[in-house]
């Protein structure tokens, strides 16, 4: 069978696991037909309208569902506010100076309120997710729609459940694994890094003292770390990097970045470290709208992770 043949056959088998998934969850692509029929297309002309306006806030909107689903699964509590009672993630330390776009989320609530408590916060974070990809040279996927929101949101839950930057490639598989995700899906996922920014305090470690040695991470590309160091002096660390060479768009730049050491974060560089991170990162390099494609199947099957109770 030719690699092209192949490659389709295990897109096929992904789409049908993931269909099946989403059935056993009650998802379905057609949840608001009757009641919120305009749902999907106001949040994408919102998105439009968004992007348009501003390009850099589409790693932004997509990480919102990213972190709103890792942390006890995919029921809006990213979008929480603290109470009295509650600190919510909105105010952990992971999330405080990096998560973004929560006042774009807001406006397209208002929109889609003239069905008030239909459509829930958690969906309209999939469905922005998926249409702010295409924006930026990505590929679009089908968005299943039915979550349920939940009402808590813990800080706590946050840094207990989100990979750290310098988690080796067993740490990572370990954590994406308690929320239903594989080493694939680690793999294919971290694609998303191809967009976005990141604040060099991420990367110090690498820069200045690997493994609480004092230097610089000698895997690390030694012109690229050079060109860092310039950038991000220590004195710096809310200073900001693009995540790949690209500078904003969506492709496998940052595959490429990773193969020729010149990664920002060690928990990317780890992904090499497997022979299967190997495998898909040459993938992606080689072909890169399959590696668009997979990584649509792979947010399908991460917009899938359920709520977990007494969240849900």
């Amino acid at each position: 069978m030719a690699p092209t043949s192949l490659r389709s056959v295990v897109f096929l088998v992904l789409a049908v696991a993931v269909v099946v998934s989403y059935a056993q969850l009650q998802l379905s692509k057609t949840f608001y037909d009757t009641t919120c029929p305009q749902a999907a297309s106001i949040v994408q002309q919102k998105v439009n309208a968004f992007v348009d306006a501003n390009r850099g806030l589409v790693a932004a909107l997509m990480r919102l569902h990213f972190h709103d689903c890792f942390v006890q699964g995919c029921y809006g509590s990213v979008l929480l506010n603290s109470t009295e009672s509650m600190l919510s993630e909105k105010e952990a330390l992971l999330n405080k100076r990096s998560l973004r776009g929560f006042e774009q989320i807001d406006q397209i609530k208002m929109e889609v309120c003239a069905w008030p408590g239909v459509v829930s916060c958690a969906d309209i974070l999939a469905l922005v997710a998926r249409d702010v990809t295409p924006k930026v040279g990505g590929t679009s996927w089908p968005v299943f729609l039915g979550r349920i929101d939940g009402g808590a949101s813990f800080a706590d839950e946050v840094n207990s459940s989100f990979t750290e930057r310098t988690d080796n490639f067993t740490q990572l598989v370990a954590r994406f694994a308690k929320v239903g995700l594989d080493a694939r899906d680690i793999i294919i996922l971290s694609g998303g890094h191809s967009i976005g920014q990141v604040h060099c305090g991420a990367f110090f470690e690498r820069l200045y003292n690997f493994q609480g040695l004092n230097i610089t991470d000698p895997a690390m590309d030694p012109e690229f770390a050079a060109m860092l160091k310039v950038q991000c002096p220590p004195t710096k660390p809310f200073g900001f990097m693009t995540l790949d060479a690209t500078n904003g768009t969506f492709d496998s730049a940052y595959n490429l970045d990773l193969l020729t050491n010149k990664g920002l974060l060690e928990s990317d560089a780890a992904l090499l470290s497997d022979p299967l991170g190997v495998e898909y990162v040459i993938r992606a390099v080689q072909d890169p709208m399959a590696f668009l494609n997979e990584f649509g199947w792979a947010m399908i099957k991460m917009g899938a992770i359920p709520a977990l109770e007494p969240y849900g």
